[in-house]
């Protein structure tokens, strides 16, 4: 595979030529996760976690410390999170293709979430700047494209199928992962706030 770098800028740059080395590559599970899923899943909270330290001077100093670990808790919460959220959403895009092609396997889904979450994960850096935060619609908007290029070059079907296909996917992804980021929000507003602040 290659380096996560050259992979993630090849994506942003020259999406449907990445898309058929990604397609010529023997991938699993475990190396799909552990190369890409895990580093890209990390750039959202360690910048947050930065961006609270750094940017963030309403903290007076001696509230930092119970501070800090209120942020440390729900950045690891968000962390866990954002993978599961890449996993469903994998799960989903499998199930939607697997309903018209037998031959479908779940790799191939979780292999594109994976990727089509690769802007949005970049967005997270920018995210945590004050103003910046409309980036991360940009973002969602080119993972829906990758994913549309990722499902008509992997599962070879034509491109509006392969464009109702991304739209599907991300519908079902979005409702279940709306629920699931909802409540992640419920434990940083209640529970992570009782122990930690």
């Amino acid at each position: 595979m290659r380096s996560l770098f050259g992979r993630v800028k090849n994506l942003l740059i020259r999406p449907a030529p990445e898309w058929q080395e990604i397609r010529n590559e023997s991938a699993t599970y475990l190396t799909i996760l552990v190369r890409i899923v895990l580093p890209l899943a990390a750039i959202p909270p360690l910048a947050s976690i930065a961006g609270r330290i750094l940017l963030d001077r309403s903290i007076p100093d001696s509230a930092l410390s119970s501070s800090l670990s209120y942020v440390l808790a729900t950045n690891l919460v968000w962390y866990g999170m954002y993978v599961v959220n890449i996993v469903i959403t994998g799960i989903i895009i499998a199930a939607v293709l697997g309903a018209t092609d037998s031959r479908w396997r779940g790799l191939r889904g979780f292999t594109l979430a994976a990727y089509s979450f690769t802007p949005l994960s970049l967005a997270g850096l920018f995210a945590v700047i004050p103003y910046l935060g409309w980036t991360l619609y940009p973002a969602i908007l080119y993972g829906i494209y990758l994913l549309y290029l990722g499902i008509t070059l992997l599962a070879g079907v034509p491109k509006t199928k392969g464009a109702w296909y991304a739209l599907s996917s991300f519908s079902g992804a979005a409702v279940i992962v709306g629920v699931m980021n909802l409540s992640e929000y419920m434990f940083e507003s209640f529970v992570a706030r009782k122990f930690f602040l």
